[in-house]
This record gives C-alpha cells, structure tokens and sequence, in this order.
C-alpha cells in the first residue's frame, strides 16, 4: 500500500470516529489554514502594546539556599558542555546550540514550510518527530535559569541569551515542524514563562542595551504569536485530550506573564474557561484521567498545576470545584503509588514532562506531583504517603511554593481510598503503603476517552500485582508511537496485557497508531464484600458469538493472596488466551505445576486451576510476545506466560497468585 492510499485509509478510519459536529469545524479549520498559508488571518504583525500594558508576576523562585542543588549545577553545567540528550539520543550542537529544524537521530533537516500543513506523522522515512518536538520543547533550558537565579553568575545567562536568539532566528512564525502542532507550543510557553521570571523577567540584565532590548522584542513578538497560533488551532472534539489541556495551560501562564496586548486578554479569559471544563470532563470525580494512561494523567496535573498557580500568583483563582477535581486527581496518583513510590505504566506514555526541576535525571514527575500536593492542599492522607515516599522532592517542589510549609505527620485516621469506581480502577491488597505491602491493581475502565481513546490501551479487567514495592506482573508499556508500526500495535493490543484474549483477536477494533474503531465499556459489578470486586467488558459483543467475559478477583482471607476467576457469557465456544506478563527485573522459576515470580527477594506464586498447563516465552519477534518497555524507545525481552484453552460458555478459569517466600534451589527458567 503506496503512502497515498494508507493516508487515505487513515482519514476514512479517523473520519468514522468524529463527532458529527467535527466534520464542518474541521472543514472550517482547513479553510482557515489554507487562508494563513497565503497570508490571510496571520498573527505575522503584532499589535502594539496596550495603553495599560503590565508585567505578571512571577509563580517561579529561586530557593533561599542552594544547599541539595548539586545536580541542578551539574545538568547546567553539562548543557554548557554542549552535552544534551533526548530519549538517552545525544543531541549535536554547534558552538552550544542545536539544529532547531533537524531530526536529531538522522540529523536530516525538515523544511521551513507552513507548519500547520505539515503532516508531522510522516516527515520523512526513519524520521520520528518526537526527538525534535522534544529538543524544542526547551525543558532543558530551565537549569540554566535556575543555576542563574540562585548564583547571578553570567556564563547561563549568556547560553540562553545565545539559545533564545538562535531559536527565534531559525523558527520564525508558522514555518517548519516546530510550528506544526500547538501543545508544542503550549509546553514551550510555560517554560518560557519560567525561564522568563528567573532571569529577572523584563530587567533581566539579558535585555540591557540596544542588542537586549531587540532580543526582548523578538521574544515578546513570538510569545504574542505562539498564543495566537494555539487559540487560532486548538484540540477540539475528539482531539480534545492532553492536548487541548496543555494548549489552554500554555495561553492562560503566557497571558498572565506577559500582559502585553488588549487581544490575548480575551484569549486569556477563553483559556481559563477551557481549563475549568475540561478539568472536569477529563478527570472522573474520584480522581482518575479518562484517557486510562497513567503517564497522561502526571502530564495533565502538570499543565493543571502550571495554571492554577499563576492564577495565585496574579489572583485570578480558579473556581472551588476545578481545585477539587486536582485534590481529586492528587489523590488517586497518591493510592496508585506503590510503598516505594513507583507508578504502575498503564496505557500510552511517552516520558513527558511539562518541567522538570533540579536537572533531568533527577527529577522524577509522580513523585514531585505527590509532593506538590502534599505541601499545597495539605491532606492527611497524601501527606502521609508523601512523607513516605516524595520527601526527597521537597526541596524541588520549593521553586514553586518556596513560603508553604513541608508536611509533618500527623495523628490521623484519614486512608487512601481503593474503589475508584467512577474512574475505573479497583486496589486489593494488604497492608497497602507499608514497605512490606501485597498490592493488586484492577483496571476495570473503558478504553479511553472520545471516541478514538488515543492514549488508551485495549487492556480493560487486566490485573498488575507487587510485593514489598517491586513489580511482579506488568503492563507491558508503550515503547514508541510512529517509529516502529508493529509494534506500536502490538504494546497497545490485548497480548500485550494481563488479560484474556478471545479468539485471537484484541478487545477493539485497531484503527492507527493513536485510534481504535470500537468502544469498549466496562461494567464493575456490585459487591457487599470489600474483599471482592467483579467486572465485565463488551469488547467481544462484535464476534460472530457475542461475547461478554467476565473477571472476578477476590481477596484472600490474610490479604496476601487474590484469586482470579474468568469466565465468558456466550452461546458457543471459544478459544481463549490467558496472559501473565513478569517484570524484567524479576526471575521465572516452575515447580510441578506451580510458577514462581521472583524479584529482590519478593515472590508470588501463580497457580493455575482447571488442569490448564502454561507455556513461557520471552523476547518472540514474530508475532510480537514477551517486550517490556520501561522507557519511551527502549523494549526489553522479558517472560510472560500463556495458557491457551478452548471454553465453553460459563466455564470458570481460575489463577491463583499468592505472595510467598520465593523458592531457594529451583532452576531459573
């Protein structure tokens, strides 16, 4: 199939999953971008500034001590070095500044026509966008900032003086792969807006003299139009993910910031109220990101955060129930942590970041965002899991509130909740947030959010398992987006997942990298027993022989153990996969019939009833089995293993896991 006819495909496929209401918004978007791509409805001029002009204040600042800094001093200084990295890929600079406009893994360079034309999913054979869209995202231009804020020393400031001139030279509005997608530039804004207030903000010694005060116009003219470019083309419909929130994030912080021109105060308005309603329509009440990706759910707290707290900074709050949706939210990614603060991947992730503070390789975004809303709401019960966990990361969460004060624990009887029935998620476990934990996470949710669940992976009733902290059974994570097609499709599939595949075929309909044809609705069952929890999904309804399966996971007495039972409410027979992913850090060890799934000295057992016999693989290239991916483009071979059944309808499969002492002389399989 020539490249010709697969994006014809793809627009009937993505045309198939559009809200009636798109179909004319998205003509009127297209003849608008034509219209800008000959000049007409640009913000190419810049209105001048407003008789009442005024400079926001800064929701950035720099700690009273350097003390615990040293590997913020050590990422700026590798950056002077000229040493940056993407996705572990070294990034070339020339004389301390990078090729804003070139892949930095082919080093092939995109051209500089109309951005919003260019078609940013194929750019070119062995060209993955994410590596350029990363290097400009300019996250790594904060150090620099902060390593100034805290010693005035010039050597940063003149690198990104440097960097910013580059940048605005070689990007100029609306051309090339830079302008080409707007939460692009939503993510930029907000860095800019850090960068921007700890340099000094509009007297920064950057701007002095002729030549500084040219650089601050410039700037100034790009931030006015990088806000007319995302107003101008926001996520609308069934785009309206992660992005629409980042895009709205990045004009409400760049409008307070930079309170310049009459204009962008109504975008600033339009901003805020795009905010407030998809915050709530985003996040479940209990807390839960509807897009089922648990590595979304820590970027969208992120651009939330980035808003509310410019809102402080220049009292324009946010109404009582968009805080209570992030005390929300903050509080499911509290329940979510494991005893040793790690977050279990569900659906996409790509690593992102919004900021990261103290350098990149020490900052860690779940665990800042616990400490964050520790120190800003001050519940009892994410305190206490982020005094357990996060407090490593208070000295970061200090360039955002540097006056509030750090949480103590305090005598409380308040818990984490388990049931987040609305969002999708049920915790099973026993002496849940204690290091000694058993914890058993139930992802009964639907498959995403409008429509084409972008983000979402066809993984609804999969079960992950831990033990002291340490992953056992795994979600088999995302490892790429564009870059690798049968992959993509398989990390995103039903194989790769702790559940149960029907007739050899995934719980939906696999459209593209980022779009699935079908919905697929959980239904959690109710239960007066707290110890049991029991859900179904209708992904299997389109089979010749509708099929509704059903998972039921119940607690042992000693919280120590969880019983799964499947089974299938149909008229025929069918054939079915039962798959058990195990961590790459963990051994695989049989005895008799019994598996043994052990890692740094935390076990569980897994039993299977039903006379059922598994088979292990590990690292199989064709089809794809047996792949972990703990990181954005990084796979790794590791043992899942498989029971294949023919069942009849009704017929129970039970799994038993337990958590055990692990075998001492049993050979690792």
């Amino acid at each position: 199939m020539g490249f010709g006819s697969a994006r014809l495909t793809w627009l009937v496929r993505r045309l198939r999953r559009m809200y009636w209401q798109e179909v004319p918004y998205r003509l009127g978007m297209l003849g608008r971008t034509v219209a800008q791509s000959k000049g007409f409805f640009t913000a190419r001029r810049v209105p001048p500034d407003a008789s009442d002009a005024a400079w926001g204040r800064p929701w950035c600042h720099p700690p009273k001590s350097a003390d615990g800094c040293a590997e913020l001093f050590s990422s700026a200084d590798r950056i002077l070095a000229g040493d940056l990295q993407v996705f572990d890929q070294p990034v070339t600079m020339k004389d301390g500044v990078p090729d804003w406009n070139a892949d930095p893994v082919t080093g092939a360079r995109i051209g500089r026509t109309f951005g919003p034309l260019i078609d940013f999913r194929h750019v070119g054979d062995g060209i993955d966008i994410k590596y350029l869209w990363e290097v400009n995202r300019h996250l790594w231009w904060l150090p620099l900032a902060q390593c100034y804020a805290l010693t005035g020393r010039r050597v940063y400031l003149d690198r990104l003086e440097l960097l910013l001139e580059s940048w605005l030279m070689e990007c100029p509005y609306a051309l090339g792969a830079n302008w080409s997608s707007p939460v692009e530039h939503g993510v930029r804004l907000i860095n800019w807006s850090l960068v921007w207030h700890l340099v000094g903000g509009h007297a920064s010694p950057m701007f002095e003299g002729d030549k500084g005060s040219r650089l601050r116009r410039n700037w100034l003219d790009s931030i006015f139009q990088h806000m007319r470019f995302v107003s101008d083309n926001y996520s609308r419909y069934s785009s309206a993910n992660n992005h629409l929130v980042g895009e709205a994030a990045g004009v409400f912080v760049a409008g307070h910031t930079w309170d310049r021109w009459s204009s962008t105060r109504g975008l600033r308005t339009e901003a805020k109220a795009i905010l407030e309603k998809e915050a709530l329509r985003q996040f479940s009440e209990d807390g839960v990101n509807l897009e089922q990706a648990t590595g979304y759910h820590k970027f969208c707290l992120q651009f939330l955060w980035s808003a509310l707290l410019a809102a402080r900074a220049n009292a324009d709050e946010f109404s009582d129930t968009f805080c209570a949706r992030m005390r929300s939210a903050s509080t499911f990614l509290a329940a979510l942590t494991d005893s040793r603060g790690a977050v279990p991947a569900i659906g996409d992730s790509d690593d992102a970041e919004v900021w990261r503070f103290d350098g990149a390789s020490a900052f860690e975004g779940f665990r800042f965002l616990l400490a964050l809303a520790a120190i800003a709401f001050q519940q009892d019960a994410v305190c206490t899991k982020a005094i357990k966990v996060a407090h490593a990361h208070w000295d970061q969460v200090a360039w955002l509130l540097p006056d509030a004060a750090r949480p103590i624990h305090r005598d409380s009887d308040a818990s984490l909740p388990t049931r987040f029935v609305q969002g999708g998620y049920v915790i099973l476990g026993s002496r849940l947030h204690e290091l000694d934990e058993f914890r058993v996470v139930f992802d009964c949710g639907p498959l995403g959010i409008n429509k084409i669940a972008g983000h979402g992976h066809a993984d609804a009733l999969s079960v992950l398992v831990s033990r002291c902290g340490y992953p056992l059974l795994v979600d088999s994570g995302t490892y790429c987006y564009n870059a690798a097609p049968e992959l993509r499709r398989y990390f995103r599939g039903t194989r790769a997942h702790n559940s149960l595949v029907v007739d050899g075929v995934d719980q939906s309909v696999y459209g593209a990298s980022f779009l699935w044809l079908r919905d697929v609705d959980v239904c959690i069952h109710d239960s007066d027993d707290p110890r049991v929890v029991h859900a179904s999904h209708d992904g299997y309804t389109r089979l010749p022989d509708s099929v509704v399966h059903h998972r039921r996971l119940t607690l042992a007495g000693d919280g120590m153990g969880v019983l799964v039972e499947d089974w299938l409410r149909c008229e025929a027979s069918h054939d079915v996969e039962l798959l058990w992913h195990i961590s790459p850090d963990a051994s695989v060890r049989q005895v008799g019939n019994d598996w043994f799934v052990v890692s740094a000295g935390a076990a569980v057992r897994i039993r299977f009833g039903n006379d059922c016999r598994a088979t292990l693989t590990r690292g199989q290239e064709t089809p794809p089995q047996g792949w972990v991916s703990t990181r954005f483009y990084e796979r790794i071979a590791a043992a899942v293993l498989s029971v294949r059944v023919r069942v009849e309808a009704n017929a129970l499969l039970t799994t038993e896991i337990r958590a055990v002492e692990p075998p001492a002389e049993d050979p690792l399989v």
